[in-house]
């Protein structure tokens, strides 16, 4: 199997221009997905992410998280948007889970070493 290197996986342009209504303040990656474009590591390093292949990994677990948010305020509202945020979701969920087996980190839970 090919490593996916780091900072490598690019955004589908319709799920930049999605994320762009649905982050909830600077913090949220879905912020940094529509400012940036992408999602790339930045100069802080999450809390045990002693590795950049864990650092990368922990910013798509952090995005999968935003995602799932805005997904449910969108079902709650009944946005038009919820089919597309859900097809995000499934999207970011499958990076995540392609990272974790291109990284052999299927036992490392998260990136605060809990």
């Amino acid at each position: 199997m090919t490593v996916i290197p780091v900072d490598s996986i690019v955004i589908p342009d319709r799920f930049v221009m999605l994320a762009s209504g649905w982050y909830d303040g600077s913090g949220d990656m879905l912020y940094a997905v529509a400012s940036t474009g992408g999602l790339t590591m930045g100069s802080i390093r999450p809390l045990g992410a002693d590795t950049p292949e864990k650092w990368y990994l922990s910013i798509w677990r952090d995005l999968s998280v935003d995602i799932g948010y805005a997904v449910r305020a969108a079902k709650r509202s009944g946005h038009e948007d919820y089919e597309a945020l859900s097809e995000f979701e499934d999207w970011v969920d499958a990076q995540v889970d392609a990272l974790v087996e291109s990284y052999s980190l299927e036992d490392w839970d998260d990136c605060y070493g809990e």
